[in-house]
């Protein structure tokens, strides 16, 4: 692409920021089109980011920041599209962060805990819930039971009650030091319960 080359002379910094929830619930009520969905945006869309800057970076010896998820420490049920998807971008940071290290260019890994944001809007889940549960089969239902869709939606605002926060800003104060500081950390673990998700992956 020529849209770099024809708009910038120096780029400092490449922050990718989007993604998306998509579908999550149980392996069994998903389709492989539910996480084609979510890679789509999560891993390639940052892909794609990096590589169409990726040669403006390498004359700056500038730094690509790449927002993964505290969910990668710590794999839990119903997230497979989402976890997958960041836990192959966590992969895709890493592997170019040696690619490039000899330009000069640092690589940083965000893993924000669960903050307010429009991926955790309760009616939506509830609404995702059941779209999931009305598409699955009765043999399904059958399996998990009659009002296991009943019982996720509870479950679901029981965590969010728990672990979501509203102090966004300590995101964006990860941000700006991943683009600012003269030696930013390689990955910033934002929010309370990264550690907790830690702590439990390691008693595993």
């Amino acid at each position: 692409m020529d849209f770099e080359h024809n708009y910038f002379s120096v780029l400092h910094a490449v922050v990718n920021n989007a993604g998306i929830r998509g579908n999550q619930f149980y392996d069994d009520f998903l389709l492989l089109d539910d996480y084609k969905e979510v890679w789509e945006v999560n891993t390639y869309g940052a892909i794609r980011v990096t590589q169409t800057f990726r040669s403006l970076i390498k004359k700056s010896s500038g730094r690509i920041i790449i927002c993964c998820s505290a969910s990668t420490l710590f794999p839990a049920p119903t997230y497979g599209p989402y976890v997958s998807s960041k836990c192959a971008l966590q992969a895709y940071a890493n592997i170019i962060r040696y690619e490039l290290e000899p330009y000069g260019v640092i690589v940083v890994v965000l893993f924000p805990g669960t903050f307010q944001t429009g991926l955790h809007v309760i009616q939506e889940l509830h609404r995702m819930i059941d779209f999931l549960w009305n598409r699955s089969s009765q043999e399904i239902r059958n399996e998990y039971g009659n009002d296991f869709n009943v019982k996720a939606k509870a479950f679901a605002n029981e965590m969010l009650s728990k672990f979501l926060s509203k102090d966004t800003a300590k995101v964006i104060d990860a941000y700006y030091e991943a683009i600012v500081a003269r030696r930013p950390k390689l990955s910033y673990r934002i929010g309370w319960d990264t550690s907790l998700m830690l702590v439990s992956n390691l008693q595993r």
